[in-house]
């Protein structure tokens, strides 16, 4: 949808004037899927290879042992998380943008995944954050998680695409989700639906669903953010993205 005269897609967010059509989400996302089916399989299979390939070879040299949960518990997996971590935010950010970008008809291609690593730290840090509110949240109640879970939805995509601080990001994000929290709530528990078919078919499905989630969520970004080339701005440095 256009935004009025004079008014930005984000003021229209804030209003609350945004009509959510999930009919008409997927179907784009589906056209845009067989469009672009190479460059989305070249990505996750691309994030598959980094994922699995990055975690088995940090097996190997902290020497975990999988052969028993005693020896999995001994071992340091909170030190392979956080490098994990450290390999996976920026590649993921570039998942999210790559679905934003095509979702607005930009020029994207798989190198989208490695764009974001100069901003490997805020997006660390943004991440961490997320997961520890998140995690406080579930272990009050279920409830509080999920919440804080689908508020921070677009917060990397913020950090990523407007150069946003790492609080500033997460406080759009909410302030912007909050005005939809039914619609939301029901697209997560249609992803939920559809991620249980990545197990079902031994994670096959994954090609298709990984894709189709990026850009539904990518067109969400679009119609209620903007993007960033409506805005004219200096991108701020590294330390200015931490800052809130």
């Amino acid at each position: 949808m256009q935004p009025e005269q004079g008014k930005s897609n984000l003021e229209r967010a804030l209003n609350g004037e945004y009509r959510f059509d999930f009919k008409a989400l997927f179907n784009n996302s589906q056209d845009m899927y067989k469009s672009n089916l190479l460059t989305f399989i070249k990505a996750v299979g691309m994030l598959l290879l980094i994922g699995v390939g990055s975690t088995l070879v940090l097996m190997s040299v902290f020497n975990v042992d999988t052969s028993s949960v005693e020896g999995m518990q001994n071992s340091p997996v909170g030190m392979i998380d956080i490098i994990m971590l450290v390999i996976m935010s920026p590649l993921l950010a570039g998942f999210r943008m790559l679905g934003v970008k095509l979702s607005a008809n930009q020029q994207a291609d798989v190198s989208e995944l490695s764009a974001y690593f100069s901003l490997t730290l805020a997006l660390v840090t943004l991440n961490l954050l997320t997961s520890l509110l998140v995690q406080l949240g579930f272990m009050l109640l279920i409830l509080p998680g999920i919440y804080v879970y689908l508020v921070t939805q677009f917060a990397v995509v913020i950090l990523a695409e407007q150069r946003a601080g790492v609080i500033q990001s997460i406080i759009l994000s909410a302030k912007v989700v909050n005005r939809y929290l039914l619609p939301f709530l029901l697209l997560l528990i249609l992803f939920v639906l559809l991620f249980t078919l990545v197990f079902l078919t031994m994670g096959l499905a994954i090609f298709w669903v990984g894709p189709i989630y990026s850009l539904v969520l990518g067109q969400l970004y679009n119609d209620l953010f903007g993007t960033q080339s409506d805005i004219t701005s200096q991108p701020p440095s590294q330390d200015s993205l931490l800052d809130a």
